[in-house]
């Protein structure tokens, strides 16, 4: 039963090296471990203080990330409809070129077709003036022949005569 119920010399002896090891921890041992915890402490707070640091230059970042791309995204929507109406433009402008290039043909069209038109119809004429001197001429040799042969008969009736 003596490990159960300890002496009075041994509780004495227990307190005696408990108080020495309390007196030789708290001269070499307690303020180098408060100085070291202290120093942990310190850098623990540095550190979360780093940390909201970069916590809020992180927001920072991301509020300007943010309105980097909405400027990005506006500046892009801006070319974008400026890109759109310069080709409306461009396709208005192409439009008006091919319409007035379309009145032009039209009317070198109309132009060379009248030209033509004066020609067949001055062909025309002169052709038909040929004809009309062919048909006056055979209708003359007609008639001169006819007149001939009248001739020769008066002739004959008049050689007959005598």
């Amino acid at each position: 039963m003596d490990l159960v119920t300890p002496s009075v010399g041994l509780i004495v002896w227990h307190t005696i090296i408990f108080v020495i090891l309390m007196l030789f921890l708290s001269k070499f041992a307690w303020k180098p471990i408060l100085h070291f915890i202290d120093q942990r402490e310190e850098n623990i707070r540095m550190s979360v203080e780093k940390a909201d640091q970069v916590k809020n230059e992180l927001k920072n970042v991301e509020n300007q990330k943010n309105k980097i791309l909405k400027e990005t995204r506006m500046k892009r929507d801006m070319i974008l409809k400026e890109a759109i109406q310069i080709r409306e433009k461009i396709k208005l402008k192409a439009k008006e070129e091919s319409l007035i290039e379309k009145k032009k043909i039209l009317e070198e069209t109309k132009k060379s077709i009248q030209i033509e038109r004066k020609a067949a119809i001055h062909k025309l004429k002169n052709q038909i003036g040929d004809i009309s001197i062919q048909i006056a001429e055979k209708i003359l040799k007609k008639e001169l022949d006819q007149t001939n042969k009248q001739d020769k008969f008066i002739k004959e009736l008049v050689d007959k005569l005598y």
